[in-house]
């Protein structure tokens, strides 16, 4: 009869191309997870922003000043390059402080990490603020 080895190791090398080819269309088509530790690390780097603008009472300052474009100009130097942010100031009541949106770029489409910060005033009479951070890294 006839040697059939040839046609059988054909089918085979096909076969073996299909599956490496399906493999690579799966995992490019397979959605990503979040890197949850880009996320923790931004986080944590708003966290300290904050922190950091209100060291000496400025950020507290500056919201009782309602001067919301030195807040998005101090947040521009602070954060990295390549983090937009969005920051929304609340009062003890939880009604929005801020007249106007304090924000350096859009975060729609953007995987955003939100950070609460609770503000004091350094004045004769003390008010609260809460601070809410949203930032996400821009692609």
């Amino acid at each position: 009869m006839y040697d059939r080895k040839g046609q059988i190791r054909i089918i085979e090398s096909f076969l073996a191309v299909a599956v490496i080819f399906s493999a690579v269309l799966v995992s490019v088509t397979w959605p990503a997870s979040p890197d949850l530790s880009k996320q923790n690390s931004l986080a944590s780097t708003g966290t300290q922003a904050l922190m950091e603008l209100d060291a000496n009472g400025t950020l507290g300052s500056l919201i009782l000043q309602k001067d919301w474009t030195s807040i998005r100009a101090a947040l521009e130097i602070v954060l990295p390059v390549g983090v937009s942010f969005n920051l929304t100031v609340y009062d003890q009541e939880g009604q929005t402080v801020n007249s106007e949106v304090i924000q350096n770029s859009g975060l729609l489409g953007l995987e955003a990490v939100s950070v609460q910060y609770l503000c004091a005033t350094r004045s004769q009479t003390v008010e609260f603020f809460v601070v809410r951070l949203q930032l996400g890294w821009t692609r």
